[in-house]
Order: C-alpha cells, then sequence, then structure tokens
C-alpha cells in the first residue's frame, strides 16, 4: 500500500508539474501572439496606405527565403540569399523615399541626400522627427544595427558558408527591416514630420 501511495503521489506530482509548463507555454505564446500580431496589424496598415506595392515585395522577399530554406543547408549559400538581401535594401530604400524623398542640396551637416544616399536620409529624416518629438533613439539604433546586419550578411555571403547559417542571417535582415519600416512610418504619423519641406 505504501508503494502504490508512493507511485500515486509521484503521479500526481508530475501531473501538476507539467500542467504547470503548458500553462506558462500557452501564457507565454499568447502573450507574444498579442504583441507581434497588434505590432504587424498596424505594420501593415501603415504599409497598405502609404507603400501597398512594398506589401508585395515582401511577400516576394518571404518566397524566396521559404524556398532557400526548402533547399540543401550543406551546400554554400546560394544565389537566392543574396536576391533576398538586395529585396531588403530595396524595400528599405523605398520606404525611406516615402518619409524623406532624395534632396538635391544636402543637410545642414553637410551629408547628401541625393537618391543612392538612403541610409544619410533615413537617419536626416529620424533626425528631423525627433526635432517634434523624443522617439528616435530606439529606431536610430535599429537602423544603424540593421545596416551592421546588411555588411555582415554580405561577409557571410562572399565567403561561401553553408546555407543554413546564410539563411538564418537572411531572415533576421528581413524581420529587422520590416520592423524598422514599420518604426520609420510610425514615427512619421506620430511626429507628423513633413521632411521634404525641412530639409535643404
Amino acid at each position: 500500500m505504501a508503494m502504490l501511495r508512493n507511485v500515486q503521489e509521484l503521479a500526481r506530482h508530475r501531473t501538476f508539474a507539467y500542467l504547470c509548463e503548458w500553462e506558462r507555454r500557452f501564457g507565454y505564446s499568447s502573450i507574444n501572439d498579442s504583441i507581434f500580431g497588434g505590432y504587424k496589424a498596424v505594420v501593415d496598415r501603415l504599409l497598405s496606405v502609404h507603400a501597398p506595392d512594398l506589401v508585395e515585395r515582401f511577400n516576394t522577399l518571404y518566397r524566396r527565403l521559404n524556398e532557400a530554406a526548402d533547399q540543401d543547408h550543406t551546400r554554400p549559400a546560394g544565389e537566392e540569399l543574396s536576391q533576398a538581401l538586395t529585396t531588403c535594401r530595396r524595400i528599405l530604400e523605398a520606404v525611406v523615399g516615402q518619409v524623406l524623398p532624395a534632396q538635391a542640396e544636402p543637410s545642414a551637416a553637410g551629408y547628401k541626400l541625393d537618391q543612392a544616399s538612403y541610409r544619410s536620409r533615413l537617419f536626416e529624416f529620424i533626425k528631423i522627427a525627433n526635432e517634434s518629438k523624443n522617439v528616435s533613439a530606439a529606431t536610430i539604433a535599429m537602423a544603424e544595427g540593421l545596416h551592421a546586419r546588411f555588411a555582415a550578411f554580405d561577409k557571410l555571403t562572399s565567403k561561401g558558408v553553408h546555407a543554413d547559417i546564410a539563411l538564418r542571417a537572411a531572415n533576421m535582415c528581413a524581420l529587422n527591416v520590416y520592423v524598422l519600416c514599420g518604426e520609420v512610418l510610425l514615427l512619421k504619423q506620430e511626429t507628423g514630420t513633413d521632411a521634404t519641406t525641412e530639409v535643404g
């Protein structure tokens, strides 16, 4: 009888522990879905209003990454990942073009703001927006981090690394581009910045 009670107690304890673990997992998943789902809805709406063609570009990007994920991961990274990175850059450049189109004149600090200088235009837009509302520090850090990711990804693909490593880096680039595009469009909406009249 004592052995049977011990088995019952052990079973009860393990069942309780498993239930607690599953409750934590479901709770965590639900919170994450709520946070990311809500942010995604906002970003998708902003993209559809301000740059509807970019929604299709993001879809193309995700398709390329999915195609890369289906390939043999022991081989060197393929052309599809380089194309994915190029698409990431073009998407970001297009969003920057929405908030701060190319300018003939340089910024007050002397940085070029022409078509090719989309990175300078991004930081200039954030600086202008920051004059009306102090919300840009995290966005600046994210933009700098994203450009560092682009550079690191270029090095990875040029070294012929395995596709699984390059794919992971490409996925992170795509995710960061999406989040940064959302941050930039939100910043424009929240601050009401008319960058085209404040620059040059």
